[in-house]
């Protein structure tokens, strides 16, 4: 059996939350729809103390200990590549495993090539948060990564470019706190990752601390199905979460779909209260639809983008906690070997995209993606290969807009 997680296939995750949706949730639904940073957000990107080691060996063991003194450390940016700030070297590799990887001894890894990163930076926690769940979210971090707080090991994750969510709440302590990451650049998943492009490590997404309450909108999914050419039925799960094993109270879920001036466009959806019992982690998944007619549909000329409000309710009809998410009616089929948009053919001109910047390296800000999405228009592309991999949750927001 291999000595470390890294090196395990049969652990790719630590103490990690259930994946959910990308979502952002506020405390009413005027907030979520302001368009703002949630008041139950708070950025963790910025300067991080940082030190770097050329294999896990000479890493600083104890560096996420509160007493720990990392006064002599340098500081590094995130998200940013550790390679671009001059630590290790960029390496490209076209065919073949990445150095320190080969494919006679998979899933071990060299150990004398394997960098480790350790990041360390405090932050406060709000006080308006006392009372919620805290979750920490890291939205890609190449290749493997353990979490501290508070010198408490929190857990582990790989994955380089799918979030990773832990729940802090537990190692939490009012006012200022310590949290850290070590960071390795291989694992057992790098083997995976084995695709034509520039190699860098580091936390190269952004990192995000994001409070709930213990009643909490775990996940959604919205669809809708046209009955006819002109009448759709717009349709919603919603998972709720009550992590309190005290409350067992009635609550209810509200969904409201809005047009561009905030206006509603069909009946709003109100699921069912339900109580849920009192012990922990308990869940339920409510379904609810309504119908409206000839829903204004999106294409890529008229990206027409409809807003749903979430809305958690308690017993008073009071909101508990809200999110809204844009959504785009359309009908996307294959006959006759042709892709059918609305039931208008579509001619494909596509091309790769990787994550990269000449600058930042796989630190790819929101800015960049703009521009990248603002070239391929003017060259008429209309669709975009993600090579290889889950692009930054902003990419998709672009696709569905004109910009």
């Amino acid at each position: 059996m291999p000595q470390h997680d890294w090196e395990n296939p049969e652990i790719f995750q630590i103490n990690t939350t259930v994946p959910h949706t990308t979502a952002s949730f506020h405390p009413n639904g005027r907030s979520a729809l302001n368009g703002k940073v949630s008041p139950w957000e708070q950025s963790l990107n910025g300067e991080w103390q940082f030190h770097w080691s050329p294999n896990p060996r000479s890493r600083p063991k104890d560096f996420h200990q509160l007493e720990y003194d990392a006064s002599d450390w340098d500081t590094i940016p995130v998200p940013a590549n550790w390679e671009m700030h001059g630590y290790g070297r960029p390496q490209y590799v076209n065919i073949g495993p990445r150095p320190g990887l080969s494919k006679s001894r998979i899933p071990g890894i060299d150990h004398k090539k394997n960098q480790v990163g350790s990041y360390r930076r405090t932050f406060t926690l709000p006080n308006e948060w006392n009372g919620m769940r805290v979750f920490a979210r890291f939205d890609g971090v190449r290749s493997a990564f353990y979490l501290f707080v508070n010198g408490h090991k929190v857990g582990y994750s790989q994955g380089s470019c799918t979030p990773a969510e832990f729940e802090i709440s537990a190692y939490l302590q009012p006012g200022e706190n310590l949290i850290a990451a070590e960071v390795y650049s291989l694992c057992d998943g790098t083997y995976l990752e084995d695709q034509d492009m520039w190699r860098l490590s580091g936390i190269f997404r952004d990192v995000t601390l994001w409070a709930a309450p213990y009643l909490h909108m775990q996940d959604f999914q919205l669809w809708a199905d046209f009955e006819s050419e002109d009448v759709a039925t717009f349709r919603a799960m919603v998972l709720v979460e009550s992590q309190d094993p005290q409350a067992a109270q009635p609550f209810s879920v509200q969904i409201s779909l809005l047009d561009h001036e905030g206006e509603p466009v069909c009946e709003t959806i109100h699921m069912f209260e339900i109580t849920l019992p009192r012990h922990t982690g308990n869940q339920a998944r409510m379904v609810g639809e309504t119908w409206l007619n000839a829903p204004r549909r999106w294409s890529a000329e008229d990206p027409y983008l409809y807003t749903v409000l979430l809305e958690l309710l308690d017993p008073d009809g009071e909101v508990i906690e809200a999110t809204a998410r844009k959504f785009g009616f359309r009908t996307i089929e294959i006959k006759d070997r042709q892709i059918l948009i609305n039931g208008q053919p579509v001619l494909m001109k596509g091309v790769n995209r990787h994550e990269i910047d000449p600058i930042l390296g796989q630190a790819v800000t929101r800015e960049r993606m703009e521009q990248d999405v603002k070239l391929l228009k003017q060259y008429n592309i209309n669709a975009l290969r993600t090579s290889h991999y889950p692009n930054h949750p902003y990419l998709y927001d672009l696709s569905l807009i004109h910009i």
